[in-house]
């Protein structure tokens, strides 16, 4: 008996329908999920902003030229491995550990079973490689 699984037209959609359109769609760990954009901001862009948007940008792009050579991809595979089983115990110090992010960065009024813990490898990828860009630049 074969498996079927009928795609449904909807269910690879990314970004907008059109541009006047405010509900986006992106898929996130395999799940497409739909959101609205209620009051998008359209002043002009700070300059903290810009050096940030410039940043992640950066590291975007390193991380695929990472992703690409086999070596580095198994340096970022093992390096992923450990952080995932330090994360298990504590966020907070296994983001401070491998990423450089220290502890006391992540919002202190929640607590640290809130901190921001990368689900992929590439996130983990460009956060770390956005916080060596960050640190060489200040």
């Amino acid at each position: 008996m074969a498996k079927v699984d009928p795609a449904l037209p909807f269910d690879h959609f990314r970004g907008k329908l059109s541009s006047g359109e405010r509900i986006t769609m992106r898929t996130r760990n395999g799940r497409t999920h739909a959101y609205a954009i209620m009051h998008p901001y359209t002043g002009p862009l700070a300059e903290s902003r810009k050096q940030a948007i410039s940043t992640f940008t950066q590291a975007v792009n390193l991380c695929k030229s990472e992703m690409e050579a086999p070596q580095r991809l198994a340096y970022w595979q093992d390096r992923y491995n450990q952080y995932r089983r330090a994360a298990s115990r504590n966020t907070a110090h296994a983001n401070a550990t491998f990423i450089g992010t220290p502890a006391s960065s992540t919002a202190s009024s929640r607590p640290r079973s809130y901190a921001k813990f990368y689900t992929t490898l590439r996130g983990f990828i460009i956060a770390s490689l956005s916080a060596q860009l960050k640190s060489s630049s200040e």
